[in-house]
């Protein structure tokens, strides 16, 4: 009886074990090929702030995580408006936002590739008169979506060009909206790292 109960415990674990490879899952990340990286650098943003065409410079950078032709990244960026909008008489508008970025990019050791990108935070808006006294602020909350075309130069750095599209929450300023400060822009990132 033990004998016939251990034989049928050796062809239980016999057949588990031939049968295990079939039972493996499609996965986006290979954990046996994946690679940790990072990477981070400077960021112009150009677009529509009060209907006047605006330049905010910022920075990113995010940790990798990389496994065949799918990389993911998580990180943060910040960005600040570079020329003022005027906003009514005799007053300019300043704006700067940043927050946690969450990305994925497809096929980064391709020449070229796609990168896409959702940044969630928070941002400060302030209104001031010409001699930079603060006349009114708020804070405001801001998601930005956004799609690149990257190229890599070197095995640490690569340019990229895309679009985003801002969208803010509504300031508590008056004569200001959301509309004033969300809509699109081009992108231009210069990213120094190893994906």
């Amino acid at each position: 009886m033990i004998r016939r109960s251990a034989l049928c415990t050796t062809a239980i674990l016999a057949l588990m074990a031939a049968t295990t490879p079939a039972l493996a899952k499609d996965t986006l990340i290979d954990m046996d090929n994946a690679r940790a990286g990072g990477f981070g650098g400077p960021v112009v943003k150009i677009g529509p702030i009060l209907d006047t065409s605006s330049v905010m410079i910022g920075g990113e950078g995010a940790a990798t995580f990389t496994a065949g032709d799918h990389s993911l990244f998580i990180g943060g960026g910040g960005y600040g408006l570079v020329n003022e909008p005027d906003f009514g008489n005799n007053e300019k508008l300043e704006l700067g936002y940043g927050g946690l970025i969450l990305g994925y990019t497809h096929r980064p050791d391709q020449l070229v590739h796609v990168e896409t990108k959702l940044l969630l935070g928070f941002g400060g808006v302030t209104i001031v008169d010409l001699d930079g006294n603060r006349q009114d602020d708020a804070a405001i909350f801001v998601s930005e979506v956004s799609i690149m075309g990257e190229v890599n130069l070197t095995d640490f750095f690569e340019i990229g060009v895309g679009a985003a599209y801002r969208q803010t929450t509504h300031p508590n300023i008056d004569g200001l909206k959301a509309q004033d400060l969300s809509g699109p822009s081009l992108v231009i990132t210069f990213q120094f790292g190893s994906i």
